[in-house]
């Protein structure tokens, strides 16, 4: 007996959902192969690394550090000498100024003198002070300016360098009579910044 094919409207239906699925399911394969086409790209990274930073030192040191000048009985017309090394131990360059403070009357009249010297065998009481840079009453006594900034007087020293400053404590001849037996301790102050972007 032949076979006689089934046209009803539901075996029709049922055909067409069959066709249906079997079509979106193509679909979502092709999607997928198109999603993974798409990925298949080589790629590279390259990392820049060590990059290494620093920041710079400023490091004021003064050889001696304390007691440069010492005079236990001066008389009228004597005078002290000696060595100052200024030194920069940091990094940066920097400038410097100098202020000086020697309270009392003997601080007011002994007088203060300051020149660079190319080295500390240069500085004794023979050294030409003409050129000096400070030469003044002992008290109040400075160079440069320790404010921020570029002024006039301020001396620099690069970095890992240094000066030698000739220091000179007089009591002039013409000193008053009021001040014997006076003491007055002085005390020398070193004020350092960067030059960079300063």
């Amino acid at each position: 007996m032949a076979h006689v094919a089934d046209w009803s409207p539901h075996s029709t239906r049922r055909s067409f959902l069959h066709l249906a699925v079997a079509l979106i399911a193509l679909f979502s394969s092709v999607s997928a192969l198109g999603v993974g086409f798409a990925g298949a790209v080589f790629t590279d990274t390259e990392a820049v690394g060590a990059n290494v930073f620093t920041a710079g030192t400023l490091d004021l040191s003064t050889a001696p550090a304390t007691a440069l000048l010492t005079a236990p009985a001066l008389a009228p017309g004597d005078l002290v000498t000696a060595p100052l090394t200024v030194q920069n131990a940091g990094s940066l360059q920097l400038r410097y100024a100098m202020s000086a403070v020697s309270p009392g009357a003997l601080g007011d009249e002994l007088v203060l003198r300051i020149i660079a010297v190319p080295g500390a065998g240069d500085c004794d009481a023979a050294t030409d002070f003409t050129g000096a840079i400070y030469d003044g009453v002992l008290d109040g006594g400075a160079f440069g300016n320790p404010a921020q900034g570029a002024h006039a007087g301020d001396r620099t020293l690069a970095g890992a360098a240094s000066e030698v400053l000739c220091f000179q404590v007089e009591l002039p001849l013409a000193a008053p009579t009021i001040v014997q037996g006076e003491t007055t301790t002085a005390v020398f102050t070193f004020d350092a910044e960067q030059t960079n972007n300063n």
